[in-house]
């Protein structure tokens, strides 16, 4: 095999092991048994059979015992924030709520960041205090006219008419942070619908919410409901954990190097041309060129076919110094060594790379691959150093 193909074999995994793939915890039921046992002891919530919206009034009417959280009665009758036990970091959410009209109230994921619960209902403007808005932050350090700041409104205004139950689902990300403990990511509502609606996509806060129990950002917390600012009732009330899908995407693309590896080591062609994309480009920092990874393919077929009948052995391994990337796309970094044993010689080489890949219909395939430079065995050293 040539320096030209040893240096473009798409950074075949010959080492690093599969990362594990972390399964969804079960699904917490809080209203399960005795309503109130998910929770931080709190006075003023209680456990109903019976609850029903007083027409034209922000008040409720209740009956006998059950596992129908309530807050308070009317307006005026302040409840604390209740809070699960648990805390969570990336986490769904699924309600059944209800509020009588002019009611307010709010899901605090984490304790932290506030989508909001309001009798929205037949509202033509609205902002992000309505039914399904990611609350304003507050800075009282700022001018007067500029203390709160930021929410997003929702997109649509999806609220039924007070005294009607209604859904809601959350699906969050928890703000992310680097080994120095330096946040690189805010906390982000992935997915928020009510009532079956999309209200926010990917809806970044960059800090906790006004009015929020708990101040700052951190991996995990409780979740909170508000209960100070008129009567809510809860009849559907769900948790369920996610996994990180940074785990998910890397595992994916550990799994695409160990194809390419396998398919440079064995000398399979067509198993290596497949995960190339068909517009890939090849870029040589050295010779300072670029060109159709296709042309590439079609001169190296020659030394596959050697490596499948023997007549040369292979072995690759990488390490990486950066994987960036989202669910359909990724840029890594790193520097990969490779190994040829011809006639008894082996002789590794070491070359700094980047790579750009996509995920197209489930499938990864290399757009882009940048050879930058020849590397020492101290700099692949270094960088195993580094990942410990």
């Amino acid at each position: 095999m040539n320096t030209g193909l040893i240096r473009s074999f798409h950074l075949a995994l010959g080492m690093a092991a599969l990362l594990p793939l972390s399964a969804e915890d079960p699904t917490r039921d809080l209203l399960a048994g005795n309503p109130l046992d998910a929770f931080r002891p709190v006075e003023g919530w209680q456990g109903v059979e019976q609850v029903s919206a007083v027409e034209g009034k922000c008040e409720v009417t209740v009956q006998g015992e059950g596992a129908i959280l309530v807050n308070s009665l009317k307006r005026g009758d302040k409840s604390p924030y209740l809070l699960t036990k648990e805390e969570f970091g990336d986490v769904r959410i699924e309600l059944e709520f209800m509020v009588p009209k002019g009611s307010n109230a709010g899901v605090y994921v984490m304790g932290r960041y506030e989508v909001q619960i309001l009798d929205s209902f037949g509202r033509e403007r609205f902002g992000s205090g309505d039914l399904g808005g990611i609350y304003q932050r507050w800075d009282p350090s700022l001018p007067k006219d500029k203390q709160g700041f930021g929410g997003i409104a929702p997109k649509v205004n999806a609220a039924r008419a007070p005294g009607e139950w209604q859904t809601m689902e959350i699906i969050f990300r928890a703000p992310r942070f680097d080994a120095n403990g330096k946040k690189f990511r805010d906390a982000t509502f992935e997915r928020v619908t009510v009532n079956g609606q999309l209200v926010q996509e990917n809806a970044s806060t960059g800090g906790h919410t006004r009015s929020a129990p708990l101040e700052g950002d951190a991996t995990k917390g409780p979740i909170a409901i508000q209960g100070d600012h008129g009567p809510v009732a809860i009849r559907r009330y769900k948790v369920t954990p996610l996994p990180d899908p940074e785990i998910a995407r890397l595992a994916e693309l550990d799994a695409y190097w160990a194809e390419v590896s396998r398919a440079v080591n064995q000398g399979d062609f067509e198993a290596y041309k497949a995960t190339c994309h068909e517009k890939a480009v090849l870029v040589s920092g050295s010779k300072k060129v670029s060109y159709p990874l296709t042309k590439a393919l079609a001169r190296w077929k020659q030394e596959f076919d050697d490596t499948k009948a023997g007549r040369i052995k292979a072995s690759v391994e990488f390490r990486f110094a950066h994987r960036y990337g989202d669910a359909t796309t990724a840029h890594e970094s790193g520097v990969f060594r490779y190994t040829q044993e011809k006639d008894g010689e082996a002789k590794p080489e070491y070359i700094g790379f980047e790579a750009l890949l996509l995920k197209e219909e489930g499938d990864w395939k290399i757009l882009m691959e940048y050879q930058k430079e020849v590397l020492t065995q101290a700099e692949w050293d270094a960088l195993q150093d580094a990942g410990e």
